[in-house]
């Protein structure tokens, strides 16, 4: 498969989920207001609610994890002598830590909108 067509394919699968993630926060927030007018309704927020939870706590686990290995990767590149290449490696993983960190926060934070 072409690279190019490839990447075009990832990209529209992102938008796509993009696109649902925001559905189903507007039926979120639809079903808060029915469910004020009609009990019935209460149950199924309750769940979706529970499930918001739980889905926060693993990604709120998820970002501690790599926060230790953040810390971790910061000790390892401290106490040992690396050389130029490793510590420009460590660096970038490091890096690459720090911005999947703030895609969770970023994921959390929309789910509790």
């Amino acid at each position: 498969m072409n690279i190019a067509l490839r990447d075009h394919k990832i990209y529209q699968m992102k938008a796509e989920l993009e696109n649902r993630k925001k559905i189903l926060c507007a039926k979120k927030k639809m079903l808060e207001r029915n469910s004020r007018e009609n009990v019935f309704l209460n149950d199924i927020l309750d769940d979706y609610n529970k499930y918001n939870r739980h889905i926060i706590k693993q990604k709120e686990q998820q970002v501690m994890h790599l926060h230790m290995l953040n810390q971790y990767i910061e000790t390892i590149s401290r106490d040992l002598q690396l050389t130029d290449s490793q510590l420009k490696n460590s660096k970038q993983e490091q890096r690459e830590i720090m911005r999947e960190i703030n895609k969770l926060k970023y994921e959390i934070d929309e789910i509790i909108e």
